[in-house]
């Protein structure tokens, strides 16, 4: 980075000493001028090799752009020289928890700990591993504490209201986030935290409400609009807009697979299974495309049977968690639909798992699945189910997702050309404790097609 007026070049740390050098660094990091701040660092290495601040926040600067094993080495390093800093342990444990090591974090935290029990941001740190890893009431404990002794300490009361709002205690998350929202009337977290409880307990009023808010404050954010919709049953759109998508799960790219996992879900092993009974052995001969691939859960399941493996997906956040599993031959920020659309007969399985939850009317999506698919080629896929005794195709359900019912998804395979070889009802995930009613459906394309 090239300095300008404002960015102070590197030749006047000759005149500083190495705490004004490094206290200078600290002002543009926490500017966020993470060029100059990086130089200055590299210069007070070059004079003093293993200077534990400068490796340190060298390693935070590498952490901020993305460059994960950098970050990991520096900061380690500064945690030999320095092992009872516990500002550093507890840094170095966030590194770990956002690559998701939670062994390793976990082992940061409670150094951390050791060394200084009672600072609150340590034990915010800590609870939102343990939160992560389905452990709320060890948690809740130490949000409790956090906020004992800093009482406005928002982000742990955000935090909390999360926990309670994940393990069904909904009047307590109304509780702890309307406290947040006294102090941080746009905090777009607590009011997801808010309606959701206002949902769980019936008080779909109350939950429109929030979102009629939430609108008046971000007219443009997709998220309210079409959880409003959800909520009130007034203005459903066919499909999840894009920008809601993108906006969901950017948010929330760099936590999904541990709030899976909290969730036991199941849906890529299940359309794993169901593919491996149907396909045989792999061959490692297929074409194959995860569509609404995500994080890339689906990726080690489907590998074995690829010569090339391509995954889809609307989100740049859900793609670089999956580009780092080192999986798949090509990836394609896209929507499933128009990307099925715009390359025919490519592959010679699909597989979608939990993408089409964000769509109503799946009967384009079907259909693009049919033209991208060769002749014999199979489409696996999910939906989350309508009860049996429903009157309509699909609904828009409250947490923002689609339910399907049995006879439309059969008979929009039909319409689209595809032959069910099996629709089966299976669970994907849990929610508050209870297993959420899916399907798991298996088609295929016929032998000889008409294109």
């Amino acid at each position: 980075m090239e300095p300008t007026a404002a960015q102070p070049t590197i030749e006047p740390i000759q005149e500083l000493s190495v705490a004004e050098a490094l206290s200078l660094a600290n002002a543009l990091h926490e500017a966020g001028e993470l060029g100059p701040a990086s130089a200055i660092y590299q210069r007070v290495l070059e004079l003093v090799p293993e200077h534990p601040d400068a490796l340190h926040f060298l390693g935070m600067v590498a952490h901020a752009q993305g460059r994960a094993d950098e970050a990991l080495r520096l900061m380690s390093r500064s945690v030999e020289l320095v092992p009872d800093h516990a500002v550093f342990h507890n840094n170095l444990g966030n590194l770990m928890l956002e690559n998701e090591r939670f062994a390793d974090a976990d082992r940061a935290y409670r150094a951390a700990l050791a060394l200084d029990r009672d600072r609150p941001d340590t034990l915010h740190n800590y609870a939102v591993l343990l939160k992560a890893l389905g452990l709320y009431a060890q948690a809740e404990r130490c949000l409790l504490r956090a906020i004992q002794i800093a009482p406005d300490f928002t982000d742990a009361c955000i935090t909390l209201s999360s926990v309670y709002a994940q393990t069904g205690r909904s009047e307590e998350a109304l509780e702890h986030s309307g406290k947040v929202l006294k102090r941080r009337p746009q905090d777009a977290r607590s009011r997801g935290i808010q309606s959701l409880a206002y949902i769980r307990l019936g008080l779909l009023d109350k939950a429109a409400g929030v979102f009629r808010d939430w609108l008046a404050i971000e007219p443009d954010n997709p998220e309210p609009a079409h959880l409003l919709a959800a909520c009130t049953g007034v203005g459903v759109p066919v499909r999840a807009s894009d920008a809601y998508v993108q906006t969901v799960f950017d948010t929330f790219s760099k936590s999904f697979d541990s709030r899976l996992a909290s969730l036991e879900y199941a849906a890529p092993t299940q359309a794993g299974e169901m593919v491996a009974a149907c396909i045989g052995a792999a061959a490692a001969d297929l074409a194959v495309l995860d569509a609404g691939c995500g994080t890339g859960l689906c990726a080690a399941l489907l590998r074995p049977y690829a010569a090339t493996l391509e995954g889809v997906d609307l989100s740049a956040g859900m793609l670089g968690q999956a580009r780092r599993r080192g999986l798949y031959d090509a990836l394609h920020q896209a929507e499933l639909t128009a990307f099925m659309e715009e390359h025919p007969n490519r592959y010679d399985l699909v597989v979608s798992t939990d993408a089409l939850i964000y769509f109503g009317a799946i009967d384009d999506a079907l259909r693009a699945a049919a033209r991208t698919l060769r002749p014999a080629g199979y489409l696996c896929f999910t939906l989350e189910a309508l009860a049996e005794d429903a009157t309509t195709d699909y609904q828009l359900c409250h947490h923002g997702r689609y339910a399907h019912s049995k006879e439309y998804v059969t008979t929009a395979l039909g319409e689209a050309g595809l032959s069910l070889v099996k629709i089966e009802q299976k669970s994907p995930r849990r929610e508050c404790g209870e297993p959420v009613a899916g399907w798991l459906v298996l088609a295929r394309n016929p032998v000889q097609q008409a294109r």
